[in-house]
């Protein structure tokens, strides 16, 4: 019988320095066919990521975020025209896997998914308990009574009811299917967890609560989250890093005390003079125009058309330059 996970306890003297590269993300591009043309959702897109740290990916809607997290998930559609690149975890190449052997050794062990519209994520017609049991019933081979037992305590861990295990979906509010989605998405003890858009649809306060449950699991628990979002209030709670996509390319990576204080591309800096303080007095940004197809995106830098400091070389597609404080923005003002 396989042996049912736990959640291993931080070590209260493990230090970022010492943490090692979980994920890394080299050239990845996943495009797709459509009858308009082909769509290059996530254009050579390269970063890294260390154990027990969170990386919040911002940008508008659209920006290729959550197709970049299907790309590493696998979870991929039809109409898929290119899917290339190299995704490493743990030391794992994992584009050299088939799909089998792909979703019987990572998906859910390795990595797991919460995604959007938690209503839409559960079965109807099953009772919660079972859904957070599932994945070790499937994919690691538990007997039911010690899956169930699991279900519990990732339950109390995430701050659901035991009594609502016995429930089905409909029978929640948003905020307990919020929890429910999440305890299945820890159930197994991956080591990445990706989270799309986990608080939208939520009130504010239901908001924080979900956002203080995980920040508490990880604080206690050996977990690595990749957070995907448009919040840039909620980003902040649980970022370590941030990475700002823009039409399926990285604009910028930084560490997150840099970045909330001072964005380096053009575009991150429009993103957070967008969102109003309430300490201070600011005057609220906005960006002009839209987010140009990723069927036809222009030439050399993609923000080019939006940016108010364009000037002649953004006509040639600029690089990731390296910045002093260890993050990286693709901008030819840096250059400067």
């Amino acid at each position: 019988m396989a042996e049912r996970p736990s959640m291993a306890k931080r070590s209260v003297n493990s230090q970022p320095h010492n943490e090692t590269t979980l994920l890394v993300v080299s050239d990845l591009r996943l495009y797709f066919k459509t009858t308009k043309g082909v769509v290059q959702a996530v254009d050579n897109v390269s970063f890294s990521l260390k154990q027990r740290r969170s990386l919040t990916i911002l940008g508008e809607s659209g920006c290729g975020k959550t197709s970049l997290a299907r790309a590493i998930l696998r979870l991929l559609p039809r109409n898929v025209h290119t899917f290339s690149g190299q995704i490493i975890l743990d030391g794992t190449d994992l584009m050299k896997m088939n799909d089998e052997w792909f979703r019987k050794e990572i998906r859910w062990r390795k990595i797991s998914f919460v995604p959007q519209a938690a209503m839409n994520a559960l079965n109807p017609v099953l009772r919660v308990g079972f859904q957070i049991a599932e994945p070790l019933i499937v994919h690691l081979g538990v007997k039911r009574e010690e899956a169930y037992k699991r279900a519990e305590e990732v339950a109390r861990m995430v701050g659901l009811p035991v009594d609502f295990l016995n429930r089905y979906a409909f029978e929640l509010s948003g905020g307990m299917r919020q929890r429910a989605i999440i305890a299945m998405a820890l159930t197994t003890s991956p080591k990445l967890v990706i989270l799309d858009e986990p608080t939208s649809a939520l009130d504010v306060l239901t908001q924080a609560n979900i956002m203080n449950t995980l920040k508490k699991i990880k604080q206690e628990f050996d977990v690595t989250y990749i957070l995907i979002t448009h919040d840039i209030a909620t980003s902040s709670e649980l970022a370590d890093e941030v990475l700002v996509m823009y039409a399926g390319h990285v604009v910028e990576h930084s560490p997150a005390e840099i970045f909330y204080r001072q964005p380096r591309h053009p575009y991150a800096q429009k993103l957070m003079a967008s969102v109003p303080t309430l300490r201070e007095e600011k005057q609220i940004e906005f960006i002009p125009g839209q987010p140009p197809s990723l069927i036809n995106p222009p030439k050399g830098c993609r923000f080019a058309p939006r940016c108010p400091y364009r000037f002649e070389r953004c006509a040639e597609e600029p690089p990731l330059f390296s910045l002093d404080d260890g993050g990286v923005a693709k901008c030819w003002l840096l250059a400067r």
